[in-house]
């Protein structure tokens, strides 16, 4: 569950919450009632203030507590909505709203283990309550799991839940092996509703490849990135199936293309496979993807996606002044701001290279203001910029834009691994720890899962923990 369907499920909980006892504090009962009405008018800041001034004069009052914990939460002040909320529950320990809310406040911090029993006590007090079990769910399948999360999840999605709900049983049927159940689901899914979350799409390409059907796991990426064209997410999932499958794949589109060559929208797409493909290598192949995304830009020239896979392709062949010069094309004809925003931040990527940090921040800068503004955060944009800043040793910058980064997406494996290592180096070796499972259990991606279990090899040995040590380092080996 994304962020913003947080807030609209606490600000509906906040008249759930409301006690229906008399009072004789009329003063304190009209107050709230004030405040309330500047939450719900979107003045959360003046709202927040009302309510801590209502606690302070009537300690005992549990809903303000709950409501200035929404307030809080609005606020992205997440210790201190935990912190009301948990007041709160000291009042109404029985409410299943207030350990629902707190637990899934706690989820989209990141705080994983904290965030179980919230949930868990929600859905003891109320099984209606559906998000509560959805972010259980999630919670159970980050924690290796999946049995719990497919008991919990299986009664709710036979009585007819909602896509979000099917897309986290899907995950947990995955991870205990059962592809074919997982991707009959998804796939029934996609059906219903074409634009569904990008993770139905990876999971359902996921289910496909391991259930050993290969056309379709690539179809179902090909469909997908159709719809999120700006995601380079699935691209990255099929460039990692096997890479005879991805070689007969690749070489069918291009055949398709040679009877329609002024098929732009198909050589872009063999374009940015070809580039996600190569990991770095700088292999033949990508002289390929130059000369079609070459094609590209050629045929629309006024084709800001064109030229901005070209300019990757570029960067990918280690050209980085006809990189730069394709990204300034690209930025001076766009129209869509995410890609925009992909645009700067490879921009800021390129001055960086030539060491031009000036540019280099502005271009960043830019990138993640206009991030800010998206429905859809893209972490891997503003996470090129965190390095940044860690290169330029802007330490209070990086720090905040790390937080903000996992606060659009707290299971962002690349941004869970960098957090993992700031918690080793700040001498938390158990954050550190748990950071680092949670990214093993939550990527797919093979640079990111080595980084992973490396340093929990590091972290292990410096534990005294030299068997689990072991077999992480036999994992490395392995791969």
């Amino acid at each position: 569950m994304r962020p913003i369907v947080l807030l609209m499920l606490i600000s509906a909980c906040v008249c759930a919450a409301q006690s229906t006892e008399a009072t004789s504090r009329i003063d304190i009962n009209r107050d709230f009632a004030a405040a309330e009405a500047l939450l719900q008018a979107g003045k959360v800041a003046d709202a927040a203030q009302a309510f801590e001034h209502i606690t302070y004069l009537q300690p005992d009052f549990a809903e303000a507590y709950f409501a200035l914990g929404v307030s809080y939460a609005q606020l992205g002040k997440p210790e201190e909505a935990a912190a009301a909320l948990r007041s709160y529950l000291k009042w109404k320990p029985e409410s299943p709203d207030g350990h629902a809310i707190l637990g899934i406040l706690l989820f989209h911090d990141g705080r994983i283990a904290d965030a179980r029993p919230e949930l868990e006590q929600a859905v003891r007090l109320d099984r209606s309550q559906s998000e509560a079990a959805k972010a259980l769910g999630r919670v159970y399948n980050l924690e290796g799991n999946p049995a719990k999360a497919i008991a919990l999840l299986r009664p709710l999605v036979t009585s007819g839940a909602d896509d979000d709900a099917r897309t986290i049983l899907a995950s947990a049927l995955l991870s205990s092996g059962d592809a074919g159940s997982a991707g009959r689901l998804l796939d029934e899914t996609l059906t219903a509703n074409p634009h569904s979350p990008l993770q139905t799409y990876i999971l359902a390409a996921r289910a496909a490849r391991d259930t050993h059907d290969l056309p379709k796991a690539f179809e179902i990426c090909e469909r997908g990135t159709r719809i999120y064209p700006n995601s380079e997410r699935l691209e990255a999932l099929a460039a990692s199936f096997p890479e005879a499958a991805l070689i007969e794949r690749t070489s069918q589109r291009i055949e398709q293309i040679k009877s329609n060559l002024k098929d732009a929208g198909e050589m872009i797409a063999v374009g940015r496979i070809i580039i996600a493909s190569d990991k770095g290598k700088r292999s033949s192949a990508l002289e390929l993807a130059r000369a079609l995304l070459a094609r590209a830009v050629q045929l629309e020239p006024e084709n800001a996606t064109a030229w901005y896979h070209y300019g990757r392709c570029l960067a990918a062949q280690a050209k980085p002044e006809e990189a730069a010069a394709a990204f300034s094309k690209a930025l001076s004809v766009v129209h869509d701001d995410e890609l925009r925003v992909l645009i700067l931040g490879q921009v800021g990527f390129t001055e960086t290279h030539f060491s031009h940090f000036d540019a280099a921040d502005e271009a960043f800068r830019k990138s993640l203001e206009l991030n800010r503004k998206l429905d859809h955060h893209i972490p891997e944009s503003a996470l090129l910029y965190y390095k940044f800043l860690v290169l330029r040793e802007r330490d209070a910058e990086w720090h905040a834009l790390l937080d903000e980064i996992l606060r659009w997406e707290p299971l962002y494996a690349p941004a869970m691994l960098e957090r993992a290592k700031n918690y080793l180096a700040g001498e938390q070796p158990e954050k550190a720890l748990e950071a680092a499972l949670l990214v093993t259990r939550n990527t797919e991606d093979p640079e990111t899962l080595r980084s992973a279990h490396f340093l929990l090899v590091k972290i292990y040995r410096m534990t005294g923990n030299d068997k689990q040590a072991e077999v992480h380092a036999n994992w490395i080996k392995s791969h």
